[in-house]
């Protein structure tokens, strides 16, 4: 079965355009077409919560929208809604490197034979302390969800590898450890970033 993305609302269609034209990088040219392909809902989980071992399914929070910008079919760019409700917040775009591993890790998934046997919604997961992102292939039906991080991966995990969640979690849960451990030592936990 196909990856299943969400729909984005009429609002977020609106900031979507007022974004573009407002970073003047894609004026509108004859015979060449915007659209926005694979939106899916962006989801954080407290470094915290990661550390306690709670699951990723339980412990997500959503806070915004994203979607990737294609050009004559090209993903030139993705386009960020930030908060729950897309479009209140305007949008970003951004070209970066995780619009490419987006669409690497995209076609990693897609090829993947445990999506190809069950239905499962398209996500992002992003974990602002472990410099993580990962697309997050939730399945309402199957036992297990799937994740693919982002290029670059902060080890030990791959970018590009398709991982189960148990292992995956596990993963994240020893990271955060580690990464909230050193928070908790430092004498000055605000210079080690967020």
């Amino acid at each position: 079965m196909p990856i299943i993305p969400s729909e984005l609302p009429p609002e977020a269609i609106d900031a979507v355009r007022r974004a573009l034209s407002a970073t003047g990088r894609f004026p509108r040219r004859r015979g060449d077409a915007l659209s926005l392909s694979s939106p899916h809902p962006i989801f954080t989980v407290a470094l915290e919560r990661l550390a306690a071992g709670d699951r990723v399914d339980d412990a997500a929070e959503l806070v915004g929208w994203r979607a990737l910008l294609e050009e004559n079919e090209q993903v030139v760019a993705a386009v960020e809604l930030p908060a729950a409700e897309p479009g209140r917040a305007g949008a970003v775009v951004n070209r970066g490197a995780f619009v490419e591993s987006t669409v690497a890790a995209l076609s990693t998934a897609e090829r993947d034979e445990r999506v190809a046997s069950v239905r499962v919604e398209l996500r992002l997961l992003r974990v602002n302390a472990l410099y993580l992102l990962a697309l997050w292939l939730h399945s309402p039906d199957a036992a297990t969800d799937l994740f693919v991080a982002l290029a670059p991966a902060p080890a030990p995990l791959r970018a590009g590898i398709t991982y189960e969640s148990a292992q995956f979690q596990g993963e994240l849960s020893e990271m955060a450890r580690s990464v909230l451990s050193a928070y908790q030592a430092a004498e000055r936990p605000e210079d080690l970033g967020s």
